[in-house]
Formats: structure tokens, C-alpha cells, sequence
């Protein structure tokens, strides 16, 4: 088959297996494989990824590229999952499957991933939209993770990620399993310990009547669901039931009645332990059990930039829901907040021509509008410091680990005591992001300093740019002295970014003296 016949290749290297996919521009399979390495097992018990595996996975990306051109795909996206990169030799690893393979390998982190699944489960669970109709969870296990996803009345709601994959845990709990007679007691009581303060900490405390359940680690539950089928759904008691058998069968029974490689059975019981622990805890009555993948997710991200149109999770819209509910979280002024991000887009949007930067560009300076002050939170002197740090450390969906640091730096200069340019010189990030940051960071602070009283005081601007000036003409009905006082503050570093001096001029009641 010719080259670029509409066929695009996916490899995902995840801790327990590599997914290869090859796709028609409707999504549609052409050529699927799975294979397993043991990624997982070599961090979660020596930090590092050892030789024999790296050998391995080139075997398999090996395997892949006659795939593809047995399919005629073009182009092929590989991409790393995040329990990877946990590998103290990650970066190492990854350059040595480049130069082996001759695939550019991407990074994806915690966050990018729980949007993809988010799209996945959109795309391909058939009653879907009906299940987060009211309250659900989307459960996603990989082997060194549990990322968990909140859905109210069809909307996204937050998602929080907890380091209690079955891998992870059972390496933890090795030495217990080995040493005690009732090692399913002590997991529970594990499990339990760490659900406990993570439940505490969420924003809602309410049930949920329905859990989904994904992901590469699912050992026996994925089992259940019939062939050719994409899922199968249990009622609380269908589990419990399945539950009490497997938590009394010996390892060596589960291997020979399931047929299950050992690796997979030591997980078993941190799986089952964990989901029923989650069901008593969210009050969730029925489980669906689904079979869909990272790379499934993936294959929807790439429809969607093909336009299609068809699935109710829009990515941006879930990235902007997600920074929205961090903001709450540190319960940032909603009104202050949402003028802030008019004016930024506003700005952004009239200034096109001065900045050239793009739709993904605009969607960072919106989330650096809602959070650059949740810092606050923490302590209003040099609250944009406390911002910053507090914007890398949390999880914001579907932004790379580069999105965020950029996000972070944003809000690290909206305000007027922002440190200069200088500092921001000195960021790690990449000469051209840090141009970006720059210009993003100037426009949100003349943004910022439109409403610095937080009394809304500006009902509407416009902007327009001549010669050597930028003017903002701002509508008043109040006396917005202070909010020129605090634009010419800032209008030093928009005229250092770009090399024109924004003015603002006042129509109203009161226009500026």
C-alpha cells in the first residue's frame, strides 16, 4: 500500500506493554498488536530501566515499522508514558531507542494522558454520555498509578492522580506478602489509609452512582468483558461476588484457572482491593469495565484535528474546566478572575498581528489568567511566586509538563512587583518559549491591571494599534484612576516585549485626568 493513503501509525511504551496501532482517518483499526515488556517492573524495583528491556522494546519498534509499511502508514507517533519517565535513566533510554529505531519518542505526563482516556471513553463507551448524565467516575489503572476523573450532570468536573498502581504497590508490599499470614488484610489496610486522606482533600464529597474502570492494569476484570465487545457492566453485588472468590485463591489457582502470566497475578489483589475500596467510598453502585487504552485516546485526538466534531468532550473545553476548578480550589475571586480572562483574550485576540502566535498560545494565557492568583491562597506578599509553584505542582488537564512550566512562569509575572525581565531571562525554558512566555506575561499584565481595584469598575475595552502605540480606550462609569496608576506601572514591560508603549484612555462618567 502506498505511502500517505490516509493511514496513521501509534505506538504507546507503557510500564507493562507496547501498543502498536495503525488507523484509517475515520479511526477506524487497520492493524493492531500488544506486547509485553517489563518497563514497570525494572523501575518500580531498581529506578532504572535495565539493558535486557531496552533491547527488548527496540525488538518491538522494530516489529512495528514492518507493520506500518505492511499498511503503508505515514506518519508514525510514538509516545512514552508517564511511568517511564519515572526511570532515573529515562532520558537515557529514550535517546537510545531514538538512535536505534529512528522515531522521535514524546514524553506524555499524568495530565495529557487523563485527557486522552477522557476521549477514548467519549468516543468508543456506547452509553457514555448517559452514565455521567447524573454522577460517575472514570477509573483509570495503569501499574503505577491510578488516575481518577470526576464527571457531574455530562460536565467534566476535576481529576487527581494517586501513586497506588499494582505494581507499585506490590513491590512496596513485597516483603509483607512474603512474611505475614494474612497479607490481604494488611493490603486492604494500606489502601485504605492512603484513600482515606486523598478523600478527604477532594473538593466535593458526594456519591457517585456509577465507576468506570480502564487501563492497562486490569488484570482479571478485563477478562469479563465478551469478545468483540468494547465493555461489561457489574452491579455492586456481581463484584463483591468476584471479590470474595479471587481475594481467598491461592497465586498458582488464579494463574492456571485464568491463564495469567505471574507478573499480572501479583497485581490482582491490589486491583481488586483498591476498585472495591473506591465503591464504598464514592458510593457507587455498578461498575462498567472497559477495555480501552491510552492509544485508543490518542486515535481520537488525531480525528479531532481532522474536524470531527461529533463527541461532547471538546479537549480545550476540559483543559479550561480543569484549571477552573484548581482556581476554586484555592478559592481565587471568581469575579476578579473572569474579567481578567476577558481582557486577556480580548487583548490577545486584537493584537494578532503584533504577537503571531496561535490558538494553542491563547488557550495558555487563558489559564494563566485563571490561575495567576492562587497563590494568594498561600500568602499575598509575592503571592505570583507562591502562584507559580503551585501551578507546576498540581495537575492540569492535558497540558505537558513544558505547558505548565510556561503556565507558571506566565503568572509568575502578572504582577505589578513581578521580578523583572531578566529573571525571566534565566528560566530553563527554550529561548523561543520563553519569548512566548514573555509576550503572554505582558498582555496579562495590562489585563490585570484592568481590573486591579477587583471592583469591575471597566465595563468593556477596545483596542487598536498605531504606529509606534498600542491604545485602550476602557468604558466607565467609575473613577478607574487606580487602574491607570497601575497600567503605566506595567505598560514598561509590554513596550520592552514588543516595542510599543500601550496607553489607555478612559470614556465615560469619569475618563481619566
Amino acid at each position: 500500500m502506498a505511502k500517505n493513503a490516509g493511514i496513521i501509525g501509534f505506538v504507546v511504551i507503557g510500564a507493562q506493554n507496547v501498543f502498536v496501532r495503525a488507523v484509517d482517518r475515520k479511526i477506524h483499526t487497520i492493524e493492531s498488536a500488544s506486547t509485553d515488556v517489563d518497563i514497570g517492573e525494572d523501575i518500580f524495583t531498581s529506578k532504572r530501566i535495565s539493558p535486557d528491556t531496552v533491547n527488548r522494546v527496540t525488538e518491538i519498534l522494530g516489529q512495528a515499522r514492518l507493520l506500518f509499511a505492511g499498511v503503508g502508514a505515514d506518519p508514525v507517533h510514538v509516545v512514552a508514558t508517564h511511568s517511564m519517565a519515572e526511570a532515573a535513566n529515562s532520558e537515557f533510554v529514550r535517546e537510545q531507542l531514538q538512535d536505534r529505531t529512528g522515531y522521535d519518542i514524546t514524553w506524555v505526563n499524568q495530565s495529557q494522558e487523563a485527557l486522552y482516556r477522557n476521549l477514548a471513553t467519549d468516543a468508543f463507551l456506547p452509553n457514555f454520555r448517559n452514565i455521567i448524565n447524573t454522577a460517575a467516575i472514570l477509573v483509570d489503572i495503569s501499574s503505577g498509578s491510578v488516575e481518577l476523573t470526576f464527571y457531574k450532570k455530562r460536565q467534566f468536573i476535576f481529576s487527581r492522580t494517586l501513586k497506588l498502581g499494582p505494581l507499585r504497590v506490590f513491590e512496596a508490599m513485597r516483603d509483607v506478602k512474603r512474611n505475614v499470614p494474612n497479607y490481604s488484610e494488611v493490603l486492604a489496610d494500606y489502601l485504605a489509609s492512603q484513600l482515606r486522606d486523598f478523600k478527604r482533600m477532594l473538593p466535593v464529597d458526594e456519591q457517585y452512582p456509577t465507576m468506570i474502570v480502564m487501563g492497562s492494569a486490569l488484570s482479571i476484570m478485563e477478562q469479563l468483558i465478551p469478545a468483540e465487545k468494547r465493555h461489561v457492566i457489574l452491579d455492586k453485588q456481581a463484584f463483591a461476588d468476584l471479590f470474595d472468590k479471587i481475594l481467598h485463591s491461592s497465586d498458582q489457582y488464579i494463574q492456571a484457572h485464568y491463564q495469567m502470566p505471574e507478573s499480572d497475578v501479583v497485581q490482582v489483589q491490589p486491583v481488586l482491593v483498591l476498585v472495591h475500596q473506591l465503591l464504598n467510598f464514592f458510593g457507587s453502585q455498578q461498575m462498567d469495565i472497559t477495555n480501552l487504552k491510552l492509544i485508543d485516546g490518542l486515535t481520537v485526538a488525531y480525528a479531532l484535528r481532522q474536524n470531527n466534531d461529533n463527541l461532547l468532550i471538546k479537549p480545550e473545553d476540559q483543559i479550561l474546566r480543569s484549571a477552573l476548578a484548581l482556581s476554586d480550589r484555592y478559592q481565587v475571586d471568581k469575579a476578579h478572575r473572569d474579567t481578567v480572562v476577558n481582557f486577556a483574550v480580548q487583548l490577545f485576540d486584537r493584537l494578532r498581528k503584533l504577537h503571531s502566535l496561535g490558538k494553542r498560545e491563547r488557550l495558555l494565557l487563558q489559564i494563566a489568567a485563571i490561575l495567576n492568583d492562587i497563590g494568594n491562597f498561600v500568602d499575598i506578599h509575592e503571592h505570583y511566586r507562591h502562584s507559580d509553584y503551585l501551578i507546576q505542582a498540581s495537575e492540569i488537564l492535558g497540558l505537558s509538563t513544558q505547558e505548565q512550566q510556561m503556565v507558571g512562569t506566565i503568572s509568575r509575572f502578572h504582577s505589578t512587583d513581578s521580578p523583572n525581565i531578566e529573571e525571566l531571562q534565566e528560566s530553563d525554558l527554550p529561548n523561543d518559549k520563553r519569548m512566548v512566555v514573555a509576550k503572554l506575561a505582558a498582555i496579562l499584565r495590562l489585563a490585570d491591571a484592568l481590573d486591579v481595584s477587583r471592583q469591575q469598575k471597566i465595563s468593556k475595552i477596545t483596542v487598536s494599534q498605531k504606529h509606534d502605540k498600542v491604545l485602550i480606550t476602557a468604558t466607565s462609569q467609575d473613577d478607574i484612576e487606580l487602574e491607570k496608576w497601575s497600567f503605566n506601572r506595567r505598560a514598561g514591560f509590554f513596550a520592552e516585549v514588543y516595542g510599543v508603549m500601550p496607553e489607555l484612555k478612559g470614556k465615560g462618567q469619569y475618563g481619566l485626568h
